[in-house]
């Protein structure tokens, strides 16, 4: 089986945690590793209360398969488990260039092998039809790996330049942080209440207020309703 050699940490997150992060319902991401009355689980979740950064990139791809794409749980679910089991992959969706999506059948093609379907009827037969990829444009892949090792959460522009907002699992078990500051977009949020205005939280801080800004509009945007 492949293995997930991320170098650095995994990033670790409860489901709570994780929901937030993917703007999610939480109990939506229950069902999809646990399971429930309503739902058979979708990932299998190797440790009972927590995901790692590698499960939570999964929870992403699956969540733009549903929300974009209306793509069947139990599609879904088949995808991950023949992945697996007759592929030797785990955690599928979080690799490059390894899954793809056409006609609304997913399709996996592992290193040095030919394209096949593995969700819907006819998974399977091998395909020559030119496809696209679907994912991950905010996801950074390692390139010896080519498993996920960040993940762009926000970005802004503003009129003194660009900040964004990224998810690593070798930095603070994979909590999101504010450009190389070091960071969290939440220390920074309830700076700027305790201090009582952005420029004073961005002066005792030694960051930019614009830096303080797209940190507030982060948990603005993380606040929004989740699907």
């Amino acid at each position: 089986m492949i293995e997930e050699m991320v170098s650095g940490g995994k990033g670790l997150y409860t489901l709570n945690e994780a929901a937030k992060y993917a703007r999610m319902h939480p109990i939506t991401l229950v069902r999809w590793f646990k399971g429930d009355d309503y739902c058979r689980r979708v990932i299998p979740l190797e440790e009972v209360k927590i995901i790692s950064f590698l499960d939570f990139v999964q929870a992403l791809a699956i969540r733009n398969l549903r929300v974009h794409y209306n793509i069947r749980l139990q599609d879904i679910r088949d995808a991950v488990d023949r992945a697996s089991e007759e592929h030797g992959i785990s955690h599928p969706f979080a690799h490059k260039h390894t899954t793809f999506l056409f006609e609304k059948k997913i399709w996996i093609q592992p290193a040095g092998k030919l394209l096949t379907q593995i969700s819907g009827r006819g998974h399977g037969q091998i395909g020559l039809t030119p496809i696209i990829e679907n994912f991950y444009k905010d996801i950074s892949f390692d390139s010896d790996t080519g498993f996920a090792v960040a993940y762009k959460a926000f970005e802004r522009t503003y009129a003194s330049g660009s900040h964004k907002i990224v998810m690593n699992p070798k930095l603070r078990f994979g909590e999101p942080i504010l450009d190389d500051s070091g960071y969290t977009p939440q220390a920074l949020f309830e700076a700027a209440k305790t201090e009582g205005s952005e420029k004073a939280a961005a002066r005792n801080y030694g960051v930019s207020v614009d830096q303080i800004k797209i940190c507030i509009e982060y948990y603005d945007y993380l606040s929004a309703s989740a699907n």
